[in-house]
């Protein structure tokens, strides 16, 4: 069979599809103060003699895995059966000649094996292609929280239709916000996580770089997901099919992959029939309101 997997770029970043079979690694994280008093996390120890704390993190690295779409025979017919491994729904499609028009198109849940098309006389031909997430989602007008609750202040550096990378989707509506090495990155909408990558520890602007970046994705139950990404080498504390609330701590802010330096690049997409866009939302603010990110905005000091 043949497959098309679409991914997409998530500015700086190749959108992975990630699974929750994982191996366990262990790599060492020094934590210091700089001359300013500020916490540093890096995994490289300080050049000068200051007292260090050595975090070990026991990380666990996605292994990527896929659908299972497979044909079972029944009596004198053949169906099609598809495989969700996922903790959140799928889009997929049949190609070929001998699936009925009507027959091509499906959603299968989470987690679910759901017998496509039921009835074939003969054994079928044919290349599918799918997308996480659900297409007839709509986004909800929930508010989300400031993804941090270090108790700091933050500038948005780049947001909806920034002119540097946010141009066009599916990165549209996305903001950038400039932060130190090491801050707490928290859930600003409650969910259940479905992609976690934080195996990375480099940055730069070359294309090398596009794949490179360690995030974490959550689903919510509007069918929507959010992407914190740019995160802090093995520092996730989140893994594939655990539920969070808002404010639960889900890692650290880093510059991995495709980045000019430390930040969090926050997005809130969904599949837009076998593509990801990125759709407009609001933080709540100090007033309960709904505050639209702008660039220059400084926001933060939520407990």
């Amino acid at each position: 069979m043949l497959m098309n997997n679409f991914s997409f770029l998530l500015v700086a970043l190749i959108y992975l599809l990630c699974s929750n079979i994982t191996t366990v690694q262990g790599s060492t994280v020094y934590k210091y103060k700089d001359e300013n008093g500020n916490w540093v996390f890096s995994d490289k120890p300080p050049e000068q003699e200051v007292e260090t704390q050595e975090l070990t993190f026991k990380h666990q690295v996605n292994i990527d895995i896929k659908p299972s779409v497979y044909v079972a025979k029944n009596q004198s017919y053949y169906a099609i059966v598809v495989k969700n491994p996922f903790h959140a729904p799928i889009e997929i499609e049949l190609l070929g000649d001998s699936i009925p028009n009507n027959e091509r198109h499906h959603v299968v849940k989470a987690q679910a094996t759901t017998v496509v098309v039921p009835k074939l006389t003969h054994h079928p031909a044919f290349s599918y292609r799918w997308l996480q997430g659900d297409p007839k989602a709509k986004h909800d007008d929930s508010l989300y929280k400031f993804p941090s609750s270090s108790g700091r202040e933050f500038l948005i550096t780049q947001s909806f239709n920034g002119r540097f990378s946010h141009s066009k989707q599916p990165n549209q509506y996305a903001v950038d916000i400039a932060m130190p090495v090491g801050t707490s990155i928290n859930a600003a909408r409650a969910g259940i996580v479905v992609g976690v990558k934080d195996d990375y520890h480099m940055s730069g602007k070359s294309q090398y770089f596009l794949d490179k970046a360690n995030y974490v994705q959550v689903l919510h139950n509007d069918g929507t997901f959010a992407v914190y990404a740019h995160l802090l080498q093995d520092t996730a504390v989140v893994n594939v099919g655990d539920r969070v609330s808002v404010g639960d701590k889900l890692g650290r802010s880093g510059s991995s992959g495709y980045s000019t330096g430390p930040h969090l690049h926050f997005v809130i997409r969904k599949n837009a029939g076998f593509k990801f866009t990125s759709v407009p939302f609001a933080f709540l603010g100090q007033d309960e309101q709904a505050v639209t990110p702008k660039r220059g905005m400084v926001f933060g000091k939520q407990g």
